[in-house]
């Protein structure tokens, strides 16, 4: 587990001093060493990237949670939550594995009971309105806003942007939307990122991190207009990796070495948190 030291004291370009939660290294840490050994498909860095993301409110709202496995994510995301001050985080998987949607879980068990256990050992069991169910089961009674949506279901094109179509109208202004996998070979994550988030002038900043594809929802569209060229380098660059993930087809021999060499020339590399939190604060909620 490698150091990972957030700079306490830093300033936006306004001069406005950037605050970290209290204890969020410490935090983090725990967080990470309890979720170790964890199944799932989370990597270190996409890990300490989804605790600042919880951890750190652009927003009003929860934190959604779709696709929760053996709830690596889950634990991640609700002690993030504790430290941020917010009472828990909604999380829905119907818990059917094995499945054919996802990546990770081709001949795998995802246990109701494990996942619970898993809860219990991450000491988030009380922080967690888990909804053992489809999302779009969910979506029939949802009414609150979101402030972090965090999609990492079906990974089929269908399934993907069903998940985001159904949550979008439900993000509060400054919201999060962050969406798994973008950089592997499956359609859904990548195709949804890239033509329902990059090409959208509801979206201003953008990124991605380790294969998390991050972006903040903003209704002002003269503010999304300042990152539209950004957001379509970023999508040029995801462009060459569509014809690979299109299928949901294994990459093998010369076609695996050119997919690597595309996949590095899209920025991906760990955000320093203050970074992250600059880029985000023209709608930071006091």
């Amino acid at each position: 587990m490698r150091n990972y030291k957030s700079k306490i004291k830093t300033y936006n370009k306004d001069g406005v001093e950037i605050k970290m939660p209290d204890n969020f290294d410490d935090e983090l840490y725990a967080a990470l060493k309890i979720t170790r050994n964890t199944e799932g498909c989370l990597t270190e860095r996409e890990m300490r990237f989804l605790f600042l993301l919880a951890a750190y409110s652009t927003a009003k709202g929860e934190i959604l949670e779709i696709g929760s496995f053996k709830g690596k994510s889950t634990v991640i995301l609700a002690r993030a939550a504790r430290l941020a001050g917010d009472g828990g985080i909604a999380a829905v998987d119907p818990l059917t594995s094995p499945s054919e949607t996802d990546p990770c879980l081709k001949g795998k068990e995802s246990g109701w009971e494990e996942f619970q256990n898993n809860l219990q050992r991450g000491n988030v069991a009380d922080m967690v309105e888990f909804h053992k169910m489809f999302s779009y089961e969910l979506a029939n009674n949802w009414s609150r806003p979101i402030r972090l949506l965090w999609i990492d279901g079906d990974h089929t094109y269908s399934g993907a942007k069903q998940d985001f179509d159904l949550f979008l109208r439900f993000l509060s202004e400054g919201a999060i939307i962050a969406v798994h996998d973008i950089l592997q070979n499956f359609e859904g994550p990548i195709r949804v990122f890239m033509e329902e988030v990059l090409q959208s002038d509801k979206f201003g900043p953008a990124g991605v991190c380790g294969t998390i594809g991050w972006a903040q929802h903003l209704k002002d569209k003269e503010v999304c207009m300042k990152y539209k060229r950004e957001k379509l380098d970023l999508y040029d660059r995801l462009s060459k990796l569509l014809p690979f993930a299109m299928g949901n087809k294994q990459i093998k021999g010369i076609n695996k070495i050119l997919y690597k060499i595309l996949r590095a020339r899209v920025p991906h590399s760990e955000i320093p948190p203050v970074k992250w939190i600059n880029k985000v604060s023209v709608t930071k909620t006091a």
